[in-house]
């Protein structure tokens, strides 16, 4: 949210906004594949809507990708991708950004509404989290 809150300060055309809280992380650094959706959006019928999906990061692209084809299934007409920060080197399936703030190299990193198990998204920059903290 902290991101797109910037973001939507910055675009002129009409919208409205529905939010998901969606994830195949839970409190690992690395993807299961699994889409968990814990928020649902509550619009039922989606037809005939243009969606703009903005994300924070791009990782292996498992919860896009089923997140995607997820709202497809329900009737989206179109779905865009925006994200702050893509990580391509980890990608595990096709999935590609139309829009990309920054591309980053394969660290892990946290603040800016980016956590790790929860933690660290109330810092005002992203860093790169130091690998003792979730090498156990």
């Amino acid at each position: 949210f902290v991101f797109s809150a910037d973001l939507v300060r910055k675009l002129d055309l009409p919208m409205e906004f529905e939010f998901m809280k969606v994830s195949s992380y839970g409190g690992d650094t690395v993807s299961s594949g699994n889409l968990k959706i814990s928020l649902d959006i509550s619009r039922k019928d989606l037809a005939d809507l243009d969606i703009l999906i903005i994300e924070d990061i791009i990782d292996s692209g498992f919860t896009l990708s089923n997140l995607r084809e997820y709202l497809l299934e329900r009737g989206a007409t179109s779905i865009k991708i925006c994200t702050l920060l893509d990580k391509p080197s980890r990608r595990k399936l096709p999935l590609k950004a139309d829009y990309v703030g920054a591309v980053i190299p394969d660290e892990f990193v946290v603040g800016y509404g980016l956590d790790y198990d929860e933690k660290y998204r109330h810092l005002r920059y992203v860093g790169v989290l130091a690998p003792h903290v979730y090498l156990k």
